[in-house]
């Protein structure tokens, strides 16, 4: 599967599914959860209300609802309160590919999940998610995407990468 990092908003993402980075309601947030939900309109929300809610660590699908994405994946990575939470935050990008997987999608892009009001640091939080990627061994899955929001989040997902391939 490729793996590229892209320095923009997941939200205008041109692929199979868009990653949100949840909370455990999948109710409306703040951040890039409440850009997909503003862009997605009443659609999303009357979809996810039926859905009921999503355990931190695990991520449900729903229709794209006018985004370029034809679906949304909705993982809930975990608040942050040490290192402990670091398999729970690799199992909400690990049961995302999966779903993708499964359900034959060929194209995926991710947001950075549970770094911004989950507090989880962005170095850790980086490792983490690229190597759950990169371990990943997907049968439908060819391409996948990390959209970086800001300079900062682009730079620290390069150089991670970068560090991870020993480069």
């Amino acid at each position: 599967m490729e793996l590229k990092i892209i320095r923009g908003s997941v939200v205008y993402a041109d692929c199979d599914a868009i990653v949100n980075a949840a909370n455990d309601g999948l109710r409306e947030g703040g951040g890039v959860c409440g850009a997909i939900f503003s862009k997605a309109r009443g659609r999303l929300t009357e979809e996810c209300k039926a859905i009921g809610g999503c355990k931190t660590g695990h991520a449900v699908m729903t229709n794209g609802y006018g985004l370029t994405a034809r679906h949304i994946i909705h993982a809930v990575g975990p608040i942050y309160h040490s290192d402990n939470d670091a398999p729970l935050l690799s199992s909400a990008y690990y049961n995302s590919l999966v779903l993708a997987d499964t359900n034959d999608l060929k194209s995926i892009a991710f947001c950075s999940i549970s770094t911004g009001i989950y507090g989880y640091p962005l170095d850790k939080a980086a490792v983490i998610a690229l190597n759950t990627i990169l371990n990943f061994k997907p049968k439908s899955l060819a391409e996948c995407y990390i959209y970086c929001f800001d300079d900062k989040e682009y730079d620290v997902y390069l150089n991670a990468l970068k560090e991870i391939k020993g480069e």
